[in-house]
């Protein structure tokens, strides 16, 4: 006798495992471990290829007044109250975490990670070049 108890839950979990793996698969944006991946990266002998492998393609790339190139990573941390909707930017705190990177040819000249508050990168934005 076919057991209808049993068949709905065999149902429920392979619905509820195919749900899983559907959200777990729409995530294409890949993950940035600033703080750890910027370990990698070593002044003198890390190469430009190197350190996009390493971190990436850079958000930004600048020239600074050395006329040296600077590739600058960014990566926003929002606590659980900022995430909410419609209110979140009320609650809730905000903090950065910074990488800089500058080249002196195709060799990194000098890497520095900074993690700040929302007021100190209002502050560093507008010391940028």
């Amino acid at each position: 006798m076919f057991n209808l108890k049993r068949s709905h839950t065999n149902l429920l979990g392979v619905t509820l495992l195919f749900l899983l793996t559907a959200a777990c698969a729409g995530t294409a944006t890949p993950v940035r471990h600033l703080s750890s991946d910027v370990c990698l990266v070593m002044p003198e002998k890390t190469t430009r290829e190197e350190v996009i492998s390493f971190l990436g393609e850079p958000d930004q790339k600048m020239t600074t007044a050395e006329n040296q190139e600077l590739w600058l990573y960014l990566k926003a941390n929002k606590s659980f109250l900022r995430k909410m909707p419609m209110v979140g930017d009320q609650l809730g705190t905000e903090d950065y975490e910074t990488v800089t990177v500058t080249f002196a040819g195709d060799r990194v000249r000098t890497c520095l990670y900074r993690q700040l508050s929302e007021s100190e990168f209002k502050e560093f934005n507008t010391e940028l070049p």
